[in-house]
């Protein structure tokens, strides 16, 4: 494979250079449609899996969850900051909020993309809004953690979306909690095909976390986990796949060849160091 320059990089393009969003009537009916469509699938996809963690922050009330989104989708930063550290002063913590409020709007606002009750460029800007709050709370995010990684004892995660991918609020996130966990964390949103493989082939990884979006994704994300298993310098490497799909359909994470699969970061986290100790031989760069 032919040497070229590489590069890892977080989102952080204001996709406003794009253009505005026109004036139009969807808000009228948006945000019915989120109170009583998107929100309950929310909360009851959430509730089951409180179900199985007992420590599990509680979840926000519905109404939290629409009155953050009617802000960010009338572009009105100062009312969902000023609700954000409104909720921090009766005691959520940072990780409760990403967890919580911001990967939830993300998370709709991507369906309401996928049903057309968004435009592109509506929702575009307002993950973007939601990826600036996780970036102004990064540092308190950050501040009081302590990983717990010895000398010599560095671990390697790559995530990527696939290529040509939109969906990349998750590969930030994710990103945000391995960091925090003392992870060195090479984060590739959006990539093209070469880059991808390269980055596979020219470091050494413990894990890799792809994120799996749509059904049309299927089989490159196979052909490139089946291309990391025998390329990556690791040849004990572990994936992970993630992704909106993964979440809503779990069973397609072992045909495509991934180790396993987590419906949040903390979930994530905590199944790349179950798969890191499991690995037979480890090494570092």
């Amino acid at each position: 494979m032919d040497e070229v320059q590489k590069g890892y990089a977080d989102e952080n393009t204001d996709p406003s250079n794009q253009g505005s969003p026109s004036e139009n009537n969807n808000q009228n009916h948006l945000l019915p449609l989120v109170e009583v469509e998107i929100i309950p699938r929310l909360m009851q996809a959430h509730s089951q899996r409180e179900s199985k963690n007992a420590n599990e922050a509680k979840l926000l009330p519905a109404d939290e969850v629409v009155a953050f989104t009617q802000a960010i989708l009338l572009q009105d930063s100062s009312v969902a900051n000023e609700q954000i550290a409104k909720l921090r002063s009766h005691g959520l913590t940072v990780d409760a909020v990403y967890l919580y409020l911001l990967s939830p709007a993300a998370r709709y606002l991507g369906e309401l993309w996928e049903s057309d009750a968004c435009s592109f460029t509506e929702v575009t800007l307002g993950m973007w809004r939601i990826q600036q709050l996780m970036y102004d709370l990064s540092p308190v995010f950050h501040a009081n953690r302590k990983p717990l990684v010895t000398p010599g004892k560095q671990r390697r995660i790559l995530i990527a979306t696939l290529p040509g991918s939109q969906h990349s609020f998750g590969l930030s996130m994710l990103s945000e909690f391995f960091r925090s966990e003392g992870w060195t964390v090479l984060a590739i949103p959006a990539p093209d095909q070469r880059e991808l493989l390269e980055a596979l082939v020219n470091n050494w990884l413990d894990v890799f976390a792809l994120s799996i979006s749509l059904d049309s994704e299927l089989d490159n994300a196979k052909n490139i986990i089946e291309f990391a298993r025998k390329r990556s310098c690791n040849p004990e490497i572990s994936v992970i796949a993630g992704g909106p799909l993964c979440i809503n359909n779990p069973e397609l994470v072992e045909s495509v060849g991934a180790d396993g699969t987590s419906m949040d970061a903390p979930g994530a986290l905590k199944l790349a160091t179950q798969l890191l100790e499991q690995q037979h031989q480890v090494s570092f760069n």
